[in-house]
Order: structure tokens, then sequence, then C-alpha cells
């Protein structure tokens, strides 16, 4: 691939939503807030080590994300991640699953393998497909990353590139694709922002904001360095927002950094799944985004088996104080006990699939061993649903007594 200038040349679907609302013109003035709900977290992978497809694969998935499409009148769920032919981070290709429930999964393709570029020493690594549906041509495309270097890759030896399918239509979400020099996200073109370096590590695919701007979620630098020492240390996983006028892009950092931090403890966020919905309760708009909260790296943080979880009104502004944590164990019934227990943690989950009927499927990755690397990451489901709350006014001051 050759570098080019930032640019994303594609326009997405903006999806569509079935409205599950109680009282749709309710009190709409009142402020309200959303909490997610876990309904149902099924013990078993739907893709783990004994699923058929899985011997090339050891190490298992992490990344990506995933939708539900109509295919020639049936529904089908197009699982897209980078998986790992060994037990650390050497390697990684793109992988593609497609089920005709959401439980039982069969690989459709391998998008994109790694390889070595022998004459110039150098690994190609791929990594967090989003795939998202251009309206406009009528194609399916992939943002993905790409990791460039001599032996392990760092955040500023990537970029983010777009590939798109061959076949038009929704039913082209199967591919062929191509991955012709489409890139979107060059992070060596973006200068520093005060003290904050846009990283390509992983990006969302872009939404629209209230003030009609088209944004994306890019990872920043989350390591600081000594300038006397040279000492490199971790500082937090922030991630920042980048904006365009259309959907076309460029994308590019704006001149003071947008870094939300979603959550607390602040900034521990990573590969955000933005979605704009409509309150169950009150039909209005939000901004809703679940994401890896990286429980094993916030150390004074337990349970592990968390994801996070924030919204926003405007989906610029996302409040530390609408993070929420995301506990899969609430949805496990009586005597069951989920693959993960015991693991290093739950990882990345992918985007909010909205079923139709007032409940949303994510799909998540996370260590089926107590070490990261010492056994696969499996994919699990979970069931949630959106629950819409009037935030309790506050009481008047008490006035003191004279």
């Amino acid at each position: 691939m050759k570098t080019k200038t930032l640019l994303l040349a594609a326009s997405l679907l903006v999806p569509s939503f079935t409205l599950h609302a109680e009282n749709a013109s309710s009190e709409p003035t009142k402020p309200h807030r959303l909490r997610m709900e876990v309904v149902r977290s099924l013990p078993t992978p739907v893709i783990g080590k004994d699923t058929p497809g899985m011997e090339s694969i050891p190490g298992g998935f992490e990344g990506g994300s995933s939708v539900k499409v109509m295919v020639n009148g049936k529904p089908e769920y197009h699982l897209f991640a980078h998986g790992y032919p060994r037990l650390d981070w050497s390697q990684s290709r793109l992988e593609h699953w497609v089920s005709p429930d959401g439980v039982n999964f069969r690989r459709a393709s391998v998008l994109q393998e790694n390889f070595r570029d022998e004459k110039a020493g150098m690994n190609h690594i791929f990594c967090s497909p989003v795939p998202f549906y251009d309206e406009k041509s009528e194609r399916w495309n992939l943002i993905f990353c790409e990791f460039v270097a001599e032996s392990s890759w760092t955040g500023d030896s990537a970029t983010i590139w777009r590939a798109q399918s061959k076949t038009p239509g929704k039913e082209g979400i199967g591919g062929p694709y191509d991955f012709e020099n489409r890139s979107v996200f060059v992070p060596k073109q973006c200068a520093k922002i005060g003290a904050i370096t846009p990283l390509a590590t992983a990006c969302s695919a872009p939404f629209q904001v209230q003030d009609g701007r088209w944004a994306v979620f890019v990872s920043t630098d989350f390591v600081i360095k000594d300038e006397k020492t040279g000492a490199r240390r971790q500082q937090k996983w922030p991630v920042m927002l980048n904006f365009a006028s259309s959907p076309l892009g460029p994308f590019e950092p704006p001149k003071e950094a947008v870094v939300p931090p979603l959550i607390e403890p602040t900034a521990f966020v990573e590969n955000p799944m933005p979605l704009k919905v409509r309150g169950p309760k009150t039909g209005r708009d939000y901004w809703v985004s679940v994401y890896d909260f990286l429980a094993p790296e916030v150390t004074s943080f337990s349970p592990k088996n968390v994801f996070g979880f924030s919204w926003s009104a405007d989906g610029v502004n996302w409040p530390t104080e609408n993070g929420q944590t995301v506990n899969i164990d609430d949805g496990l019934k009586p005597g069951e006990r989920g693959w993960w227990r015991g693991a290093w943690a739950v990882r990345t989950p992918h985007q909010m699939i909205d079923e139709g009927d007032g409940t949303y499927s994510i799909y998540f990755t996370g260590g089926s061993a107590e070490h990261h690397f010492s056994g696969m990451r499996p994919f699990g489901k979970v069931t949630v649903r959106l629950v819409e709350e009037e935030i309790p006014a506050k009481p008047a001051p008490t006035q003191p007594k004279k």
C-alpha cells in the first residue's frame, strides 16, 4: 500500500432504528439518561477453539465489529475481526464469519493475511476491521488498521485504510474486497495537538453528530516519554474525536483536541463503537457507545468481566458521569458459569446490533485463560436493552436560618 493524504472517500449508511417507545411524547422536555441492562449472556462461546475453521488461529480474536444484514430476504450476522495465528502480537489477519441465527457461525473467508516483506525486512499485520455501507456507491466498506514494523508494532507505525466490496448492494458484504490504497488516517501526517499525538491503533466507523459534522474516534498516544531520561511509561488509554463536514472526509484533528473521558477511571477506553439510537421512553435522539474498558490496566478495578458503555446527548460531549461498566455475569442463569470466568478479562465488544424488539446483541472477545496469551480468545454474545430514566431534580438548597 502507498501512503496517501488523509481522506475518507466513502459515504456511510446512517442506521435506521426501530422506536420502541413506551410513550414517545411523555414529558419530552424533562432531562433523561440512559442505562444499559444485561438481558442474557451465553455461557459458551459462539466461536471457540472447537469451532471448525479455528485450527489456523490458535490465538483467537480481538477487535473489529459486526452487523446484521438482510441477504436474499433472510437475516445474516456478519462478524469481522482480526485473528491471531500465534499466541502473541507478531501476526494478525482479517477474518470474516457468518451466521444465520447469531449463534452458529462459519468462517466465510480470510480477507487479508499478514505477511513479511523480506526485502524490506518489515512485518505487515492487520487488525480491527469495521464494516459500513456506502449508500451512494451501494458498496460495503471495511475500515481497518495495518501495522508495518521491523518487529513489534507501535502506534506510529500504523495507517488506517478502507477496503471496498467489489460486489454492489447489501449482498456484497461477503466480498471479495478491493484493498487498493485508500488511506483514511495517517498519524505521521498529523501534528501533535498540545501533548496529544493521534495514533492509528483503532478507528470507529464515522458517525454524524448533532451539529451536522461527521466524526470518528481514533486512539491517542498513551505513553509518556521522559525527555531527560528517555524512560517511557503508560498513562491511561484515551481516545479522541476527529471531524469532517461530510462522510467523505477528510477527517482531521480539530485545533483543540476533543478527548472525551467516557468513564472513570478517566480515559481507560479502547475501540469505542458509536451508534445513534432513539430513547425507548421519550423517542429522543441519543448517541451511545460500547467499548473495551481495559479492566486489567485499571488495576484498582474489579471485577474484570466488564465492558464499558456511555451515552451522549450530541455525539461530541460524553460526560464522565454517563459512563457505566456492564458486567456480563448479570446475564447468566443460576448455576451457569461463563467461559470467561477466571480469565484475564473480557475485551473488545462489537457494535450494538438492533434486534428490533427493544434488545441489542453485542459480540465480545475475551481471554479463556488467566494470562492473555496463554490461550485463545473466543467470541461471546450478550443481549442487552437500554433503559431510559428521568434524571431526578436536585433538591433546592436549604436557606440558612436567620
